[in-house]
């Protein structure tokens, strides 16, 4: 039996699967087939990750392409068949071509409506609901302008959801690590979310991470905050941070939420150069393995405890390797495929 959590989320999951199917079947002349879920053009890098997450969702995607489809057929046929009564003989149906029912779910976004249904009485999506897939690779890093004038840095690995129109904007960080750029909006604050937690700004900058917990550090201005996830029943459900503070909160029901100043290295990510001050070599090797294929491993994990005092480019792992690998008289051992391994000096 599925419970509340389950149905709240396979309803997210339809939502989500039809405003991919709208998105897509509205760039019909780079997708051209909608359903060949390998070739979504500049899509394919987000979908796949969306999908990823969950692969009951590509068959929630397929069946909205295909309502879809049909409600564009059966408005195309409304739109063009003769004012006479059908002959009783013709029975066949009507399928739309592809370019028709891109044409259409463009239309229909264009207007801001669509039909979604969830088992029961169909409901209004409006164009508010619509969300803009940003993602990065493996190793990109990458600046977009948003509509709004604001800007934001992608880190390694990221991948939001951005909402933009008259009355809101609205950023959902799904994975990663981001610095928004805020341009002063005092008729729409810009609202951040993830892994329910919320951040709203009315200009300046901060910069939030989703990754085994949440990460906030403004950079300027400060920001606040809100907690729609469980949190312990006598900590604030809002607060506001100030710039040289930076709230962690790991994941996991009912975790703490902790305040502390921010280390200079917090904010350094955006650089690629990072100093770090008596930092763990285990928290070093992990953020620079996000950056690469190819991955730094200690063969004494022990090792990975000792804490270490350097600048680094943490986004050259071969420069990390060299770097901890000299620190700790180590030799890099390369014989493994997309493997540093550091090892003893025979």
């Amino acid at each position: 039996m599925m419970t509340d959590a389950g149905a709240a989320q396979a309803a997210r999951d339809n939502q989500e699967a039809m405003e991919w199917a709208m998105l897509i079947l509205a760039d019909g002349h780079a997708v051209p087939d909608p359903t060949a879920l390998d070739r979504l053009g500049e899509h394919q890098a987000a979908f796949s990750a969306w999908v990823a997450a969950d692969p009951s969702r590509k068959a929630r995607y397929l069946v909205a392409v295909r309502e879809m489809l049909e409600a564009g057929g059966a408005a195309a046929e409304l739109y063009t068949r003769p004012r006479r009564k059908k002959q009783a003989q013709d029975k066949r149906g009507f399928r739309p071509s592809l370019p028709l029912a891109a044409s259409l779910a463009f239309m229909l976004v264009a207007g801001g409506i669509w039909w979604r249904s969830q088992g029961d009485a169909p409901s209004l999506i409006t164009q508010s609901e619509a969300r803009t897939p940003i993602e990065t690779r493996v190793g990109e890093v990458r600046t977009e302008r948003l509509a709004d004038g604001s800007s934001v840095i992608l880190d390694t690995d990221t991948l939001l959801l951005v909402t933009m129109t008259t009355t809101q904007r609205n950023v959902e960080i799904k994975r990663g690590r981001a610095r928004f750029s805020v341009t002063r909006d005092a008729q729409r604050p810009f609202l951040v979310h993830g892994a329910g937690t919320n951040v709203t700004s009315e200009g300046g900058s901060f910069d939030m991470t989703v990754r085994n917990g949440i990460r906030i550090s403004p950079v300027e201005r400060a920001v606040k905050i809100s907690f729609t996830r469980t949190i312990p029943s006598d900590q604030a459900k809002q607060l506001q941070l100030r710039p040289g503070q930076l709230l962690t909160l790991k994941a996991g029901q009912a975790t703490e939420v902790d305040v502390v100043s921010a280390p200079r290295s917090e904010q350094q990510w955006a650089t690629g150069v990072k100093s770090f001050d008596n930092v763990p070599i285990s928290d070093v090797i992990a953020e620079a393995n996000s950056y690469s294929e190819t991955k730094i491993e200690l063969a004494t994990p022990a090792l990975g405890r000792r804490e270490i005092f350097a600048d680094i480019d943490i986004r050259d792992i071969e420069r990390v390797a060299q770097a901890i690998s000299n620190f700790l008289d180590l030799t890099i051992d390369r014989s493994q495929p997309n493997k540093l391994i550091l090892t003893k000096k025979k």
